[in-house]
Parts: structure tokens; C-alpha cells; sequence
């Protein structure tokens, strides 16, 4: 409880720093550094592969809306094509690293990324060279934040030690 706690007030303390500074940070919204700090804390310490996961993600995403502004007609079909094409890179990424890389981390960078760009994208298409940049640039800033945030917490023990507490025995001692 004391750890979720402490988090819970790491979340809000970073929140009102992004909140102040983010705009000379290039951050407009705080969604960015929440999901990071989420995906951070999600099941346990922070990872380099959750991380690299969601990286991947960012970078794919950015890379599937290139691919739809430079190469494919602007119709829902395509968007379909690119995703599932952007799905099966994550998933073959997440296989060949026997999970070390979860998918679930790339889904969430993908998204983070798609959900910040593309309104951008949506009222100004032909600005995807000046625009997309800036916007990728930017949820990585939030990321590293994010992250940043979430590995101070994992400094925090999980759970207190009890000194008066009786020290647990060993199975093999127990069936003696």
C-alpha cells in the first residue's frame, strides 16, 4: 500500500511539473506521461523490454503514417492494411524475443503515438514532414519522462519488512 501510494503522489507531483513546464518541453498533454508512467508501473518493475516495447510501438506507428501519407490512397481500407501490417512486425517482434518485448507494450506505444498525431494529421495531411517529427519527438519526451517517473518508484520496496515478523522456513526444511 505504501508503494501505491508513494505512486499515486509521484503521478500527481509529475503531473503538475508537465503541467507547468511542459509546453517548454514541447509536451501539451499529460495523456503522454501517464501511459508511460502506466505502462511502467504495469505488473511489476520497469523493464528494458516494456520500454523497448513501446518505443518500437511509437517508432512503428510513426512509421505506418508515413506510409499512409507517402504511398496509399486516403481510405479506411488502407489504414486497415497498414495497421495489420504494423501488428504483425509488434507480434513478430514480441515471438522472436520470447516475450521479452511484449506485444501489449508495443499495442500501447502504437496507440500513444497514433492517438497524438493523428488529429494533426486528420486537419493538415500534406504537413506530415513538418508536422509528424515534432509530434514523435514529443511523445518521446513524455515518454522518457514517464519512464523516468515510473523507475524512481521502483527504488520503493513493494512491501515494507516487518523486523518483528517470523522469518518464513524453507519447503525442504519443513519436510525434514
Amino acid at each position: 500500500m505504501t508503494r501505491t501510494v508513494l505512486s499515486g503522489a509521484v503521478v500527481v507531483l509529475l503531473g503538475a511539473v508537465v503541467a507547468v513546464v511542459g509546453g517548454a518541453l514541447g509536451i501539451p498533454s499529460l495523456w503522454p506521461v501517464l501511459l508511460a508512467v502506466a505502462i511502467g508501473l504495469a505488473a511489476g518493475r520497469v523493464s528494458f523490454g516494456r520500454t523497448a516495447g513501446y518505443v518500437l510501438g511509437l517508432f512503428t506507428a510513426f512509421a505506418a503514417m508515413a506510409v499512409t501519407a507517402g504511398l496509399l490512397p486516403a481510405v479506411p481500407s488502407a489504414r486497415a492494411v497498414v495497421l495489420a501490417l504494423a501488428v504483425v512486425v509488434l507480434t513478430a517482434v514480441a515471438v522472436v524475443s520470447a516475450d521479452r518485448v511484449p506485444l501489449w507494450a508495443g499495442l500501447a506505444g502504437y496507440a500513444a503515438f497514433s492517438a497524438f498525431y493523428e488529429p494533426m494529421y486528420a486537419a493538415r495531411p500534406t504537413a506530415f514532414l513538418a508536422e509528424a517529427p515534432v509530434a514523435l519527438a514529443t511523445v518521446l519526451v513524455a515518454t522518457g519522462v514517464g519512464v523516468a517517473a515510473a523507475s524512481l518508484l521502483d527504488l520503493v520496496p513493494a512491501r515494507v519488512p516487518n523486523p518483528g515478523a517470523a522469518v518464513p522456513v524453507a519447503d525442504a526444511e519443513v519436510a525434514r
